[in-house]
């Protein structure tokens, strides 16, 4: 069996207020993290997101270099569905092909829910997931409302799996529709359901874009030595000066103390622990070479970045002008957008060593968001 994703994202986003699969959750849209389940499971060969008239060049740029197609949906669900389906027929056929119909406002998804839903597709045609209702139901009439026994509703999720042939051939035939089953359902009888997940929540409100994302904020610091004949390295940035920062490595405390403030926040030791200042393989080093290996340990943890801050402490040189460019660096290194990351300077007066203009200090805070479970935890 061949498997295919197909990324819905082609709405207005009208009662949420703003196009919501664009908002960034994270340093990420809600769409990439919608796709990005899909992108490693070994089910799933290829990607189609759909998105609306308007949006192709931005999905284009968004997913350079990974094995998804962007397609042009239509004015409703249905027609965004179908024209999806034909661009997968068109490039794969039917035979033994599974496709996974997914909303793109369903960034919570985990890989696990999509392997178990592929594999019932694949073995009975359908696979549905689907969850116990938890609050209680009222049916609307135009007599008024009247109680059901919520034992007998299941809330159904995303992403719903078929075959390929027989879902296509469905949507010819059945015109609109709330959601894929519906449209099987008509025609093929009943889907298979297959238990749901509780976190697999579908975006609706911009406020939803951060429910359930706990956050941790950690503190940095980090102070050095001005030594004649060192160069001057702040946030990965050159600066020309008389002295430079002495340290084992480029010393440069403002990436140190961010470095401490992301591990803190993660619950991962600090910096000394990951590059031990008595290893030879650290002297010298790039300073934003070891922040980039900081990001991958706290992503193995299951952490992004929301935004950093820090104030570098210095008598002299004047650093104001190097801020924005320190911002940009620290910025693409760390995933986020440059807005994320604000730096500022200050002296001390002339009191302690970096009044006296014997060394440097910095002070970061990081917050991150914790958006999914551990490499460790599984």
């Amino acid at each position: 069996m061949r498997g295919v994703a197909v990324i819905v994202a082609a709405g207005s986003g009208s009662r949420a207020g703003v196009d919501k699969i664009w908002e960034k959750m994270g340093g990420e849209t809600v769409l990439m993290r919608s796709v990005r389940p899909f992108l490693s499971c070994p089910a799933i060969e290829e990607i189609i997101v759909v998105v609306r008239e308007g949006k192709k060049s931005l999905a284009q740029g968004t997913f350079k270099g990974l094995p998804v197609s962007v397609v042009v949906g239509g004015e409703t669900r249905s027609e965004s569905v179908k024209n999806a389906l034909d661009f997968a027929v068109e490039r794969f056929g039917t035979k033994d092909v599974i496709v996974a119909i997914h909303d793109g406002a369903r960034p919570y998804l985990k890989e696990d829910l999509i392997a178990r839903c592929m594999a019932r597709a694949a073995k009975e045609g359908s696979a549905v997931p689907a969850l116990p209702c938890t609050d209680s139901l009222r049916r609307m009439t135009e007599e008024g409302n009247k109680a059901v026994d919520r034992r007998e509703y299941v809330a159904v999720q995303t992403p719903q799996c078929f075959d390929l042939g027989r879902l296509r051939e469905a949507y010819r035939r059945v015109p609109e529709a709330s959601d894929d089953a519906t449209v099987y359902e008509a025609i093929f009888g009943s889907v298979s359901l297959e238990k749901g997940d509780v976190e697999n929540k579908k975006i609706t409100y911009l406020s939803d874009i951060y429910e359930g994302f706990p956050r941790r904020v950690g503190v940095g610091f980090d102070v050095h030595e001005l030594r004649v004949g060192r160069r001057l390295v702040l946030g990965g940035v050159t600066i020309p000066y008389e002295k430079g920062l002495f340290g084992h490595s480029d010393a440069d405390v403002l990436t140190h103390a961010i470095m401490d403030a992301m591990l803190t926040a993660a619950d991962l030791p600090d910096i000394g622990h990951f590059f031990p200042p008595e290893d030879p393989k650290y002297e010298g080093a790039d300073s934003t070479e070891l922040l980039a290996e900081v990001v991958l340990a706290i992503r193995a943890k299951g952490y992004a970045v929301e935004n950093v801050s820090a104030t570098i402490m210095a008598e002299k040189p004047k650093l104001a002008p190097y801020l924005p460019e320190m911002e940009k660096k620290i910025a693409t290194i760390i995933g986020v957008p440059k807005e994320c990351v604000r730096f500022a300077a200050t002296t001390t007066e002339k009191l302690g060593i970096v009044g006296e203009e014997k060394g440097m200090a910095a002070e970061a805070v990081a917050l991150l968001l914790r958006i999914c479970d551990s490499a460790a935890e599984g």
